[in-house]
């Protein structure tokens, strides 16, 4: 029992000094991805961003089926042509 609760105070004050301490080994920001990112920022630059274009040629249709009640409660089956 004594150990089980040494053990979880060390991973505490363990725990505490790791953010206590400056982040010394962080790899510093180069100058060209400094320079790349902020050439994306760049209105100018936006102009020579490749989009996506969708083509379309003409309509696309297709046929739907609408299932409604009729006359003594009988199904009636309606095909449309829906086109967008």
């Amino acid at each position: 029992m004594k150990t089980l609760v040494l053990g979880v105070a060390a991973a505490k004050l363990l725990g505490l000094g790791a953010f206590g301490t400056p982040a010394i080994a962080a790899p510093a920001a180069s100058h060209s991805a400094a320079i790349a990112a902020a050439a994306m920022t760049d209105v100018s630059a936006q102009r020579y961003v490749v989009r996506k274009r969708v083509v379309r040629r003409g309509p696309h249709c297709t046929v739907r089926k609408v299932v409604t009640r009729g006359h003594h409660g009988r199904r009636v089956v309606r095909t449309t042509r829906v086109c967008r």
